[in-house]
């Protein structure tokens, strides 16, 4: 499995985006019998368009073998597009506080602590000035 993340970069560190189709970067992690390994790290040309910018990530993530993500929120139009194309959204915990780094993320996953999403999440107070 491939798991898609989008992420910022702060220092060494990679932590999950509080916003989807705004996040500069997305890793791409692989999953095989509860391991994982990081396969790479993409810039989001999409980041910073205005109009038309959640299909462009969509298109950016599917193209690159993505079978499921894992994000803090999502719009109702990139939800419905990813599930259309068999996509598996996973939220992490809205009750947890500040950055979530690219490790803890994927660790619940592994871990069997994200459930898979069955609607959008939008929360602007997470993402105000992204």
């Amino acid at each position: 499995m491939i798991l898609g993340l989008p992420i910022i970069k702060a220092g060494e560190k990679y932590y999950l985006s509080p916003h989807f189709g705004r996040a500069p970067y997305f890793a791409l992690v692989e999953i095989n019998d509860n391991e994982y390994k990081v396969l790479e790290v993409i810039k989001n040309p999409h980041a910073k368009h205005e109009h038309g910018r959640g299909a462009g990530v969509i298109d950016l993530v599917t193209s690159r073998g993505v079978n499921a993500l894992i994000v803090q929120g999502m719009g109702y139009n990139a939800f419905t597009r990813l599930k259309e194309r068999g996509v598996r959204i996973y939220y992490t915990p809205e009750t947890l506080e500040g950055l979530i780094t690219l490790e803890e993320a994927v660790r619940m996953f592994v871990e069997g602590k994200l459930g898979e999403a069955v609607g959008p999440r939008e929360s602007h107070s997470r993402h105000k000035g992204w």
